[in-house]
């Protein structure tokens, strides 16, 4: 009899259990929902990418397109997927860790990994005719190079990160420093 009873009560609790799952699961995929129909539209852009609400413009290379709102929030930059795979990503935000200068902000800039490396070296870049700094990061296959300048007066920060792989890094490098020399302040609304 008490075996029985053992029985109902699994097969019962297996049962809520798994209405609770469905239930969650449910939950989940409104929230998915939800958020995806919050995003804004993603659009392709070709030739000048400005961004007046942080103060910036850059150009895209000619034959490449640039992907733009593909995030939530607001609008901070582009995408530029790359012909070998890799992208290069500009984007604009406050100094909301207050970094005193680029070379200390560049330090974070690059993803945390386990691979052993050196000291990161840190060198000073030019990203249009702001001063910045840079490093990088070889991680086994892929190259990691990431370039920060502030705006002249406060405001904003820059950033331009290349993801690549090593056999395609000189190339992309080249598309990169491009897209840095493009780099122009403008009016910030």
């Amino acid at each position: 009899m008490a075996h029985l009873w053992v029985e109902s009560f699994e097969r019962g609790y297996n049962q809520f259990m798994a209405i609770k799952k469905v239930r969650w699961m449910a939950g989940l995929l409104g929230l998915a929902v939800l958020t995806s129909l919050a995003r804004p539209e993603s659009r392709w852009i070709e030739g000048t990418y400005r961004n007046p609400a942080l103060g910036y413009s850059v150009k895209i290379p000619l034959g490449l397109k640039a992907i733009v709102g593909d995030e939530s929030g607001p609008e901070r930059g582009v995408r530029i997927p790359l012909p070998s795979g890799g992208e290069i990503v500009v984007f604009g935000e406050p100094n909301s860790l207050e970094w005193k200068s680029p070379e200390e902000g560049v330090r974070m800039g690059i993803p945390r990994s386990d691979c052993a490396t050196d000291s990161q070296q840190i060198k000073q870049a030019k990203i249009g005719q702001l001063n910045g700094a840079e490093t990088s990061l070889v991680c086994h296959d892929r190259v990691f190079r990431v370039l920060l300048a502030f705006r002249k007066g406060g405001g904003p920060i820059y950033w331009l990160r290349l993801e690549t792989v090593r056999s395609h890094q000189s190339e992309d490098e080249a598309i990169l420093n491009g897209v840095a020399a493009s780099f122009k302040q403008i009016r910030w609304q």
